[in-house]
This record gives structure tokens, C-alpha cells and sequence, in this order.
């Protein structure tokens, strides 16, 4: 349940980044039009800095990859890679629930892939929680 809660704050997260663009969400239907964006969450092992409480850290990666036109959505999609970084900026919180998911890096603009008619770029978002 505390996974759920964590990708919801920074579900929420990217839902307020104006303006806003389709957002292919795990296990959802394929987005076809461009340009768009889709979104995966990778989780480490919980680590338990305490013995005596049931206090714990929960690692993360969210990674954003951007779908833009080949050859014509590079601008586009650098301003967009920008607002994600924005958003999401070493040191901010999301919450959700009680639940709060703190940004622990800048966000990391990856290298960009031409794919059959797709320019995309990937970013990574290093996040934790500590959990009771």
C-alpha cells in the first residue's frame, strides 16, 4: 500500500505540469499519437536503518521517457525535459496520504534514441520515503 502511495504523490506530480501532455501510465493502454509521455517506476529493496522501529527507507527511480516527431520535436522536447526537471528538483517533496516522497538528485536528462518515426528521451528522477 505505501508503494501505491508513493507513485500517486509523484503521479499527481507530473499531472500538474502545465502544459500538460498525454501520459502513458503503467499497465494502460499504448499511446500512438505524439507527442506524449510514459512513465515507469523502479523500486529498491527496503532498507531498515533501525532495528528496534519498524522505520524504513524506500528507494526509487521514476522514469520519465518523451515522445516527440523525428526530426522536427527536438526543441520541444528539451523544453518539456525542462519543466520535468523543474518539477521535480533535487530537494522538493510530494506527498500523498500521508506519505511524503522527497527528490534526493537533479533530475538526469539521459542520452536521446531515434526510434522508427520517434525521438525520445528518457529521465530519471531519484526519489526516497521513509516509511513507519
Amino acid at each position: 500500500m505505501t508503494i501505491s502511495k508513493i507513485q500517486i504523490a509523484l503521479e499527481n506530480s507530473i499531472n500538474n505540469i502545465v502544459p500538460a501532455l498525454p501520459t502513458k501510465w503503467p499497465n494502460t493502454r499504448p499511446i500512438i499519437a505524439l507527442p506524449y509521455q510514459d512513465v515507469y517506476f523502479f523500486f529498491a529493496p527496503p532498507v531498515h536503518e533501525e532495528y528496534s522501529t519498524g522505520l524504513h527507507r524506500i528507494d526509487g527511480i521514476l522514469q520519465i521517457n518523451l515522445f516527440y516527431k523525428l526530426y522536427t520535436g527536438k526543441s520541444e522536447a528539451m523544453a518539456r525535459a525542462e519543466l520535468i526537471r523543474l518539477a521535480f528538483a533535487r530537494g522538493t517533496s510530494h506527498s500523498h496520504d500521508n506519505v511524503i516522497v522527497n527528490i534526493s538528485k537533479s533530475p538526469r536528462i539521459k542520452q536521446s534514441v531515434e526510434e522508427n518515426d520517434r525521438f525520445m528521451i528518457p529521465i530519471d528522477i531519484e526519489f526516497y520515503s521513509y516509511i513507519e
